[in-house]
Formats: structure tokens, C-alpha cells, sequence
């Protein structure tokens, strides 16, 4: 038998099976019942009915089995298990889906409902009255835990999805900047060369069509300059790449996520080429992506340095290696083939693999020019 999808219907359903079973017991039990048993039947039928109502009104949940619990006390001792399962529900379910203002006054009603069973005794005892606290304190608070947890773990995985979408739009936008530069320049020389040929050219035909090859050139680059800016930040120039300076941001986006990141810097890293800080930018990406995407890595080393005239950036995890595949070739762009790719222009290297039976190492070691090298200490 499927159940309702709807989660109204099926407390709904909860909420009637547990009122006909409280029923049959009453029934079952009458000699144990004291009191007026139809108000005894009236009483728990509330009390259980008011489950229906834990999801999309579980304040008014509460304090209707609240003020029903305490109706069954005044009329009489009534040995059923009925209620009390139907108290356990809508306390769970206050904590779970109401705030914890609502769960303060829910808890303040359920709570006196309850003590009043002990003051009412004929024989007060200390320890039933604790006891009766702590059964509704601890409903409420395991289930608060439970959705304080859970809403961690949405939001963890929402930062996480969040995070490996910027991701892939940045490279898609480094890839579109890329493709500008290359074919502009292309542009460029054509209009140039179109332009030099129009005014050695002496044949009408041939220097309208020269000419409309020129305007056709300035036009598709002014096109491309637009298009460019329609895709890069505002504050950030034609074509500039993320870099250095927004590993901070990434970092504070991957904490989000749940992942811990230790970031570290170590020597004069302001004047890097741009071309060498994007690449360092882009290793951090792709290691990051990796730990938090494909692997259970709860903690993370990003370090980066100047070391005798090349920048080394180190990102190391801590989360399982099983799956090697999707650990290489899957990532913010094109995985690791591509960014060692990107290394290999500098003359550089880069490594990734296994640390030891629990951990993952992206290594990467970035010659830099000649002049600034030349600045380091030996």
C-alpha cells in the first residue's frame, strides 16, 4: 500500500489511527477508566486529533492536547497510552517546525498540563514530577537538535552547489575572455591589413570591398568588447581574471559550504604577473571543488609561496581517495588535464594524488620571469 504524498493527509491519517486505537482502548479499559466515560472519550479524541495539526499549525497542536491532557486529569485516573503517544507527537513536532517562541509557550502549557497530574495526586512524588519534565523537554529538544542539524546540512549543501556553480561560470567567463583576446587580436590584424590594402589599392571595386571589410572588423571587435563586458564584473576591467587577491572570498564561500580552510601566504605576492596569479587562483578552485564536491574531506591546507624564484601552491585534503577518477577529471573547468595544461605555458609542473590512505594533494610550481625572480633571495 503507497502511502499520501501529502504530508497534511498522512498526519491526517496519523491522527485518526492514533484517535481510533485510544478509543478501543478506553473501550477495552473501561473498568481501569474513572470518571464519565463519554467525557473521558471526548477528551482523548482531542487530544489525539490535534495531531493532525503538528505540521501546519503545531503551536495550536500543542496547546490543544495541552488543554486536553489537562481535561483528562480533572475528570479522572485513565490508564491509556493514546494520549500520552499523542503528547510525544506534537511536542516532537513544535520543536521541529515552530520557532523556538512558539516552542517556549507550547512548552509552558504541555509542561503545566503535565505537573498537574502530580499536584493533583493523591501522594506527591518528587521524582514523577521530574520525570514528567523531562519527557517533554527532552521531545522538544531532540527534535529541535534534529532540525537545527538538518537546516546546517541544507544550507551546507546549498553553499556547496552555490559554490561549484560560480565555479563553473568563472571558467566559463576566463574561457570567453580567453577566446576575446584570441580572435581580437585577429580582428585587429585583418582590419589593419584591410585598411593598409585600401589605401595602396587604385580599382574602385577593390577598395569598396577592402573598405567594407575594414567597417566589418570595427564593428564585430565593438561587439566583442560589449559582449565581454556584458560577462566580467562591473569593478573589474575588460578581461581581468580573478587572481590572488580573491582567494579570500573563495575561501569565506567554500567555509560556507562546511569545509574547513586553513589559507596561508608566504612572501611578496602583490606584483605576480596577472597571467601567474590566475593560474594560482584557478589551482585553488579546482582543489577545493574537488574536496568539497567529490570526497567527504572535512578540513583543508591551501598554501601559497614564493620559493627561490617560483610561486608553489599547495591544496591538500583530508577526505577519502576512492574515487580517483572523478577526483581528476572533474571540477570547476576541465579538471586537471587542463590545468596542467595552463602550468605547462609557464615552463611549470604540477602534481596531484594521495597523501596516505586518507587524503588528497594538489601540488603545483610556477616559474616566474626573470625580474622578479631576480628579487627573491637565493
Amino acid at each position: 500500500m503507497r502511502l499520501p504524498s501529502s504530508p497534511v493527509i498522512r498526519d491526517c491519517l496519523l491522527a485518526a489511527v492514533l484517535t481510533a486505537a485510544t478509543q478501543v482502548e478506553l473501550v477495552l479499559g473501561a473498568e481501569g477508566v474513572a470518571g464519565p466515560l463519554v467525557v473521558q472519550h471526548l477528551v482523548f479524541a482531542g487530544m489525539t486529533a490535534s495531531v493532525a495539526l503538528r505540521r501546519v499549525a503545531p503551536l495550536a497542536a500543542t496547546l490543544g492536547c495541552s488543554a486536553g491532557m489537562a481535561l483528562q486529569t480533572l475528570a479522572g485516573e485513565a490508564p491509556v497510552v493514546g494520549g500520552f503517544l499523542a503528547m510525544l507527537v506534537v511536542v516532537a513536532s513544535l520543536g521541529y517546525h515552530a520557532s523556538v517562541r512558539a516552542g517556549a509557550v507550547g512548552l509552558t502549557a504541555m509542561a503545566s498540563s503535565a505537573l498537574l497530574y502530580d499536584v493533583l495526586a493523591e501522594e506527591f512524588v518528587l521524582g514523577d514530577m521530574i520525570a514528567n519534565i523531562v519527557i517533554v523537554l527532552g521531545a522538544w529538544g531532540f527534535a529541535r537538535m534534529a532540525r537545527v542539524s538538518t537546516d546546517r546540512r541544507v544550507a551546507a549543501e546549498l553553499a556547496k552547489d552555490r559554490f561549484a556553480r560560480e565555479a563553473v561560470a568563472a571558467e566559463r567567463t576566463r574561457i570567453a575572455r580567453d577566446l576575446h583576446d584570441s580572435v581580437a587580436h585577429a580582428l585587429t590584424l585583418m582590419t589593419l591589413q584591410a585598411g593598409g590594402a585600401r589605401e595602396r589599392a587604385s580599382d574602385p571595386v577593390v577598395v569598396d570591398a577592402l573598405q567594407r571589410i575594414e567597417e566589418g572588423g570595427r564593428e564585430a571587435l565593438s561587439d566583442m568588447h560589449r559582449f565581454l563586458r556584458l560577462l566580467g564584473d562591473p569593478d573589474d576591467g575588460p578581461g581581468e581574471a580573478p587572481g590572488l587577491r580573491n582567494l579570500d572570498d573563495m575561501v569565506q564561500r567554500v567555509r560556507a559550504g562546511g569545509l574547513e580552510v586553513n589559507l596561508t601566504f608566504d612572501g611578496e605576492l602583490e606584483d605576480l604577473p596577472a597571467s601567474v596569479s590566475s593560474t594560482a587562483y584557478r589551482i585553488v578552485q579546482e582543489g577545493l571543488t574537488n574536496a568539497i564536491k567529490h570526497s567527504d574531506a572535512r578540513r583543508a591546507t591551501v598554501a601559497i609561496r614564493l620559493d627561490r624564484g617560483s610561486l608553489c601552491v599547495d591544496v591538500s585534503d583530508d577526505g577519502a581517495v576512492a574515487d580517483v577518477h572523478r577526483r581528476i577529471h572533474v571540477g570547476s573547468g576541465g579538471g586537471l588535464p587542463g590545468l596542467r595544461e595552463r602550468v605547462a605555458l609557464f615552463d611549470g609542473s604540477l602534481t596531484a594524488g594521495k597523501v596516505d590512505d586518507k587524503g588528497w594533494r594538489l601540488e603545483a610550481t610556477i616559474p616566474l620571469a626573470a625580474p622578479l625572480a631576480a628579487q627573491q633571495p637565493p
